[in-house]
């Protein structure tokens, strides 16, 4: 168990990043397959890297970037 895993064990984490589709329809149908077709953005409102918690409601917040490299350091 490395540090970063023994840090994040017990605490939630919120993701910080939203995913925006690029081409939206009207209708659900097509517009799950505009969702494939033309994918999505993701925007970020913290940068890479940065990881932080809040005592009051005791939850990390991070991008799903770092998120993905903390798991990969933790394996």
């Amino acid at each position: 168990m490395t540090n970063y895993e023994a840090l994040l064990t017990g605490y939630p984490i919120y993701i910080a990043t939203k995913e925006v589709q690029r081409r939206k329809h009207p209708k659900k149908r097509i517009n799950k397959k505009w969702r494939k077709r033309y994918g999505v953005i993701e925007y970020n409102s913290m940068p890479h890297g940065e990881i932080i918690f809040n005592e009051i409601d005791r939850v990390f917040y991070m991008t799903k970037k770092t998120l993905q490299k903390l798991q990969e350091r933790s394996e």
